[in-house]
């Protein structure tokens, strides 16, 4: 098969060549997961309101990511564009050009044309640094470095400014979160997915490359994520790594899909279900303190009923909540839901976003499709870990959307997201050099 995933760790022969190789490789890798982890703008202050989506660009994302992208690009049409081949498969056309018309559909054509534009990017530059590393081990080395670098980053901020790493009774608006820590993050549950991904990424690195590195990692993250207090993380990471394993142990992607189907249904059942359905919500009320699943409920009843209004474009990619349409033009309907800044359910929104056609084509292309190739993968044991890093954080973005809009979202989580479902696709029809 020929060598596609990961970069081959075939090199030019001169030691110096081969050394600026890596450096520029490395350089370029640790830059792209750094940017998307830690972002242009740390460690800001939630004392004030978030600015529309409708308004002009954020400049400086659009600056530097298109920086990434073009760098990414230049190395990638000199040494292996030939490898994104395999991952212009039907359906990520098919769902790409969906999202293409619901933007033209869109009663914000300019945002969600805009948006998706910057998404396409943000794809690519996942995909081209993919390509990268020269290897597995190099590869492990450097996420261990990225893992590394944003851990004591949020620790630091923990230490140094915490009224900018840590919630506030001050933030404009969720005081309620006061005291929970959130790092270099914008809020306490996007540290506690990073955490549960760095805990992989330790996980990963203690297989491939040292038992004490990967142990550095996964000890610090786990301190962090018990103290950002997010209770669908801190119950994502026993369940996923539960889950994974069980997949690893079938035979076929037919059982895991299901499986996985299941488990997604059964958890928006309890949560989304629980508006509509009363013995659901008497089950919910008996055995959570909190039946709203911390004012979820609420967002999802606005986000489900305008979604039924327009069941086939939705309301444009990623073109309703932050708009002025959703903060002010829903007449009677307005309430502070109106404000919230996505449906804290990724089904949800994307139903309420690009459609229940879209919502299809997405989930074929991010949960059935993932684990397809990870059964089509060779079973090396080389690249065994691997394959069980990527399939975890599949399988954690299949969970976690239940709370969270994880899916086509800006910043790290959908990256590493991205990232984990070409990485699957890359294995199934490559052999990775270790």
């Amino acid at each position: 098969m020929a060598q596609l995933g990961l970069a081959s760790a075939q090199g030019p022969s001169i030691g110096r060549s081969v050394d600026a190789d890596l450096l520029i490789r490395g350089i370029l890798f640790v830059a792209v997961f750094l940017t998307v982890c830690i972002s242009f703008h740390p460690f800001q202050s939630l004392a004030e309101p978030q600015p529309f989506l409708s308004d002009a660009g954020d400049l400086v994302n659009q600056i530097g990511f298109s920086v990434l992208f073009l760098a990414l690009a230049a190395v990638t049409a000199r040494h292996e564009s030939g490898r994104l081949r395999p991952l212009l498969r039907p359906i990520l056309l098919a769902v790409l050009a969906w999202c293409a018309v619901t933007a033209v559909a869109s009663w914000e054509p300019s945002l969600a044309g805009r948006r998706l534009a910057f998404t396409l990017m943000y794809m690519s530059i996942s995909a081209m640094a993919l390509l990268l590393p020269k290897n597995l081990r190099h590869f492990s080395e450097l996420m261990a470095a990225v893992a590394l670098i944003v851990l004591a980053t949020c620790y630091l901020g923990v230490l140094l400014a915490p009224s900018l790493s840590i919630h506030q009774a001050t933030d404009f608006l969720e005081p309620e979160h006061a005291g929970s820590w959130r790092g270099v993050f914008s809020q306490k549950n996007t540290a506690g997915a990073m955490m549960v991904l760095f805990i992989f990424i330790g996980m990963f690195v203690a297989r491939t490359r040292s038992f004490a590195l990967g142990a550095f990692i996964v000890v610090p993250a786990l301190i962090f994520l018990f103290f950002t207090q997010s209770k669908t993380d801190i119950s994502a990471l026993p369940l996923v790594l539960i889950l994974a394993a069980a997949i690893a142990r079938g035979r076929g992607p037919a059982v895991a899909i299901m499986l996985v189907i299941a488990l997604v249904a059964v958890v928006n059942l309890l949560s989304v279900g629980s508006i509509y359905f009363e013995p659901v919500r008497n089950l919910v009320e008996t055995v959570m303190p909190d039946a709203t699943f911390t004012g979820r409920t609420e967002i999802w009843d606005l986000a489900l009923r305008y979604a039924a209004q327009r069941p086939i474009l939705g309301y444009g990619f990623s073109a309703f909540w932050g708009t002025e349409e959703a903060m002010f033009g829903l007449g009677e309907n307005l309430s502070w839901v109106n404000g919230a800044l996505d449906a804290h359910n990724a089904y949800v929104n994307l139903a309420l976003t690009i459609g229940i056609p879209g919502l299809i084509l997405a989930m074929l292309w991010l949960v059935a499709l993932p684990l397809i190739d990870y059964y089509r993968s060779p079973s090396e044991p080389s690249t065994a870990p691997l394959k069980m890093l990527f399939l975890r954080i599949c399988l954690f973005g299949a969970y976690g959307s239940c709370f969270e809009s994880l899916y086509f979202s800006v910043g790290g989580i959908w990256f590493f997201l991205i990232t984990a479902t070409f990485g699957l696709r890359y294995l199934s029809v490559s052999r990775v050099a270790t």
